[in-house]
């Protein structure tokens, strides 16, 4: 008899949940527990230009290393990633070690993951968002609703509002967590991002040391990924599920692209980044850092 599939989050439509119990994926039981991760408030403003330099990100604790996201097994260079966050925002910092940094996407919503570029991902009640970021800070976002649990419930209203979607994908029956409608139509209120490269840009001769990625995601727009009674911004103790992930790329010496692979936090037993089961638990703590790592 198989393990069982364990971890799943509670903001898992039940229908889904239960399905994904009995019959999901192999390579993903039996994996231990995803990290769990304390997010402290910010002591002073951040600015959102992705140098990463105010003393909360000095000071806030950093997941690392991110390894093979099938095997779980150590990759070739560093990626970490850090939250912080105040009444006002969420915040996410990406340091990802590059020897060869590249980007040529600048369409929204474009084939982003193409370059250099990392993700994050944030489940919500029944639904759940999805960012990509590469090194031109050229966003790609989905929010991604399971559609069968609102079906079975009556939930028509909401159901009207998927159809209506202009620009759309589907994750099949078949899938993991199966039955999820993405819309491109919807874009995060406020999103601030930004980035910074240091080393060259598009120039494969030149040995880079990496680039950084500062994120920002007011409260104000995290309405739409709460159908129950949830705070926004979190209470003291708070628990979100949220997944990081980073495609990598290799290129030769004529710059085209040999070989790639995506790395994530934590193992997820085969490549794949929509199984909320894989993400951290990310625990908000009303203690600002400062007071945090001074024991007060």
């Amino acid at each position: 008899m198989s393990r069982p599939l364990q971890y799943i989050p509670d903001e898992i439509p039940e229908s889904v949940k239960q399905r994904e119990i009995e019959n999901g994926h192999q390579g993903r039981r039996g994996l231990p527990k995803p990290p769990v991760y304390p997010c402290y408030k910010a002591s002073e403003p951040i600015i959102v230009d992705g140098k990463l330099d105010e003393q909360a990100w000095q000071k806030a604790a950093w997941m690392a290393p991110f390894v093979d996201m099938e095997k779980g097994t150590s990759v070739e260079y560093d990626t970490r990633v850090a939250f912080l966050w105040d009444d006002t925002s969420f915040y996410a910092g990406f340091k990802l070690e590059e020897p060869d940094i590249f980007g040529f996407e600048t369409t929204r919503d474009g084939r982003v993951s193409a370059d250099g570029e990392l993700e994050l991902f944030i489940l919500g009640d029944g639904v759940y968002y999805e960012l990509q970021l590469n090194t031109l800070n050229t966003v790609y976002e989905v929010f991604w609703t399971w559609f069968q649990p609102l079906a079975e419930a009556g939930k028509l209203d909401r159901l009207d509002g998927l159809f209506k979607t202009r620009r759309a994908i589907y994750g099949n029956l078949e899938d993991d967590y199966p039955g999820r409608h993405g819309s491109f139509d919807w874009d995060f209120p406020g999103l601030q991002t930004a980035i910074q490269i240091e080393g060259s840009l598009n120039c494969r001769p030149i040995k880079d040391q990496g680039w950084t990625a500062e994120i920002a995601l007011p409260w104000s727009g995290w309405t739409d990924l709460v159908h129950s009674d949830r705070a926004l911004p979190p209470r003291n103790g708070d628990t979100w599920r949220m997944g990081c992930s980073r495609v990598q790329h290799w290129r030769d010496d004529q710059s085209l692209v040999t070989r790639s692979r995506d790395w994530s936090i934590c193992q997820h037993g085969k490549v794949q980044m929509h199984v909320p089961d894989r993400w951290p638990y990310v625990v908000f703590n009303e203690q600002t850092i400062d007071t945090a790592i001074n024991g007060g």
